[in-house]
């Protein structure tokens, strides 16, 4: 949401409140929780390292308490401003790009650096990006011009896929063929002779019969949504018990599937497996998460750090275009921090990438700003600025007045 959309947004929380209602609001945005009468702030961390109350109060009692998140947020290291890298190279030009809103647009945006569309909901972000832009996928059109041969463009929406069951961090991020080939690998050196494919939850013999393999069974009731239970078979651990007797460094496929991925990487690494995928989440904050745990169960935030670490360990080389569309929403500031890092060391190593995002703490590290407006559906389209962060900051526009 846009700085000026969250102003608002308050407004009408104030207004239910008014009239003797009660509110409870989940919310990373440090304006909302200014205006809050009363934080209950949960953590230290996340996953099992959270769960806690930290503490509660007032923003200017959590903003004064030295263990706070809030207060820890307002650290030196995590104020990050832009590289101010030089945006002379052309990556793509645009001329009188008319897609819905848009006004008979025309800009450049750089290669080697980090520009992010701005603007109030509506202004035409996603008209100019994705679909004027992304859409060609890097061939010239009659509005679209490369100028740099980038190897391949990679966007990543917010948008989240089918919903699948069997869809697992560990086979999203096509890493669960080495551990199956470990324990297989294992169970010949004990004389059991399991095949890799046992070892899959999905097909194979080693799967649990009665739930196959998803580690629950669903309950069917007469007059009410059916509901998911543990399978009374394998007890949630998907496997038959021959499966789980096999053992690699005193673990089971199943628990294996519970680590953590901070944990999973010294599996990984102890076992000479894969673990460049692991890697790159843990860097984008997202350790707490587990290898078995379902896509499904993910917000669309922690689905697009996902998404980007899947496709940045495949990519061979650099010379990549990527473009998100505002990728740190549902993210705590102390979580923008440590993406943003993969972000600029992404850059750094010659890549270009375009975002859509209102976050303040992004766009104060962006090297070049594109701001639609004034505002939303009819009344956007135009370009209230373009240009680099450093003139960005001397103007008044609806986003540079919140920096």
């Amino acid at each position: 949401m846009h700085a000026s959309d969250t102003a608002g947004l308050l407004a009408m929380i104030n207004e239910v409140k008014e009239r003797n209602n009660t509110l409870l609001v989940i919310e990373h945005d440090e304006e909302v929780i200014r205006k809050a009468d009363h934080v209950v702030e949960i953590g230290p961390g996340s996953g099992e390292f959270g769960g806690k109350v930290v503490t509660t109060g007032t923003y200017d009692e959590l903003e004064n308490t030295s263990y706070s998140l809030l207060f820890q947020s307002k650290r030196a290291i995590y104020q990050q401003n832009s590289y101010q890298r030089d945006t002379k190279q052309t990556a793509v030009k645009v001329k009188n790009a008319k897609t819905h809103n848009l006004r008979d647009l025309s800009l450049e945006l750089p290669a080697n650096c980090l520009s992010v569309i701005t603007g109030v909901s509506g202004s035409g972000k996603s008209s100019l990006l994705l679909q004027e832009i992304a859409q060609n996928q890097l061939e010239d059109s009659k509005t679209v011009q490369w100028n740099k041969g980038f190897k391949d463009l990679i966007v990543i929406t917010q948008k989240r896929p089918t919903r699948n069951k069997r869809s697992l961090i560990v086979t999203y991020l096509d890493v669960f063929d080495g551990v199956r080939a470990l324990f297989a690998k294992k169970s010949k050196k004990a004389n059991l002779s399991f095949s890799s494919s046992d070892f899959s939850f999905n097909a194979g013999n080693g799967r649990c019969p009665n739930c196959q393999g998803l580690g629950v069974v669903e309950s069917n009731q007469l007059f009410f949504e059916n509901i998911e239970l543990t399978c009374p078979i394998c007890h949630g651990t998907r496997y038959k018990d021959e499966i789980l007797e096999v053992k690699v460094d005193g673990y089971s496929i199943s628990d294996v599937l519970e680590f953590s991925i901070e944990e999973a990487i010294d599996f990984f690494v102890r076992n000479g497996l894969n673990s460049k995928p692991l890697q790159f989440l843990t860097k984008t904050n997202l350790a707490y998460i587990s290898l078995g745990q379902g896509t499904d169960s993910l917000s669309g935030g922690e689905m697009q750090r996902l998404r980007l670490t899947r496709t940045i360990s495949k990519q061979k080389g650099n010379n990549h275009l990527f473009i998100l569309d505002e990728p740190t929403t549902g993210m705590h500031k102390i979580d923008v921090f440590y993406f943003m890092k993969l972000i600029q060391n992404l850059i750094e190593d010659g890549n270009t990438i375009f975002f859509i995002e209102h976050n303040l703490d992004v766009i104060k590290q962006a090297d070049y700003i594109v701001e639609l407006g004034p505002g939303g559906g009819d009344s956007g389209g135009e370009l209230m600025f373009v240009g680099d962060i450093s003139q960005f900051r001397k103007t008044s526009t609806q986003t540079s007045v919140y920096l």
